[in-house]
């Protein structure tokens, strides 16, 4: 359906916008903004070097509508390059990284509007809400190749391909376990699991990817987990009163249990990202979020 030429942006082209790790340091909302246009300014570039097949043309421009929002938190994407500023390592490759997590991102995000429905997302209309569900399929299935094209271009292509492999089918054992364990076993213990493989793989690549060849990797794919599963909780805590088709921890759990759980997780991520280095990488992410109004609420009512 769509044509198999590679994107033609470069690494080298990564390089010419590769951040100055020393013009803003410890000013965390000034460089993941700063971040974040870097990550946009590469998604563009893709949008705009990539050749789709003539029979494809009717679906990029609501393809880029989506995938290009400036409704995007592009937090997944902000983590790997957030890390390798704090911690000196190779911008340009954890830009690779991030860009490629964005990527299969909006490819699970696509795959999940088909499953649920859904008609709108970031402010636009979700792509099986213009076209056949068998075509938002597709095209999901086309940016999944995308994001192999971008493993190829890593220094460590066969490990990064490998774990972004089995990121998606953690993805998809999560997905199934929302929908045909948990409606039965209305356990923590497989909530969290759930999290653990739908929301947490991949954040466990935003936060594993930079250690590729680290003795801290391990460490770190388990700090994206948590932090996986601290998303996922706040996902449901916003939609505790219409989220309807799956089991939500706040039909599962009383408040004051999520609260401790919340609580006892999130100082756990503080504790193991500040033993290997990238405890303000997590409070500068959470400062991001609490500015865009996510993270804000949850143990308030």
């Amino acid at each position: 359906m769509f044509s198999n030429k590679p994107s033609t942006m470069k690494k080298s082209q990564l390089r010419e916008d590769s951040l100055k790790t020393n013009q803003h340091d410890n000013n965390y909302p000034e460089i993941i903004i700063f971040i974040k246009e870097r990550i946009n300014k590469g998604l563009n570039g893709f949008a705009i070097d990539y050749e789709y097949h003539s029979a494809c043309k009717e679906f990029v421009a609501e393809v880029h509508n989506i995938l290009l929002s400036p409704e995007a938190k592009r937090v997944r994407g902000i983590i790997p390059v957030f890390i390798a500023n704090t911690l000196k390592m190779d911008i340009d490759e954890c830009l690779l990284h991030g860009l490629a997590i964005e990527l299969l991102h909006f490819t699970s995000l696509i795959h999940d509007d088909v499953i649920d429905k859904d008609n709108h997302r970031r402010g636009y209309p979700t792509l099986n809400n213009t076209f056949a569900n068998n075509q938002a399929v597709l095209i999901g299935d086309y940016m999944m190749c995308e994001v192999i094209n971008y493993g190829l271009k890593s220094t460590h292509s066969f490990e990064t391909i490998g774990l972004m492999v089995k990121a998606v089918q953690n993805l998809v054992a999560g997905l199934i376990m929302e929908q045909n364990v948990l409606p039965f076993e209305k356990t923590f213990s497989n909530y969290q699991e759930m999290a653990y493989l739908k929301t947490g793989s991949l954040f466990g690549l935003s936060f594993g990817l930079p250690f590729i060849g680290d003795k801290r990797f391990q460490a770190a794919t388990s700090c994206g987990q948590v932090f996986g599963l601290l998303f996922q909780i706040y996902d449901d805590y916003l939609d505790k009163n219409s989220d309807h088709g799956y089991e939500n921890i706040f039909s599962i759990l009383p408040k004051a249990e999520i609260n401790k759980i919340w609580k006892e997780n999130y100082a756990k991520l503080l504790k193991d990202s500040r033993e290997i280095g990238i405890g303000t990488v997590v409070t500068g992410i959470e400062q991001y979020l609490r500015a865009n109004g996510y993270f804000m609420d949850i143990l308030k009512d």
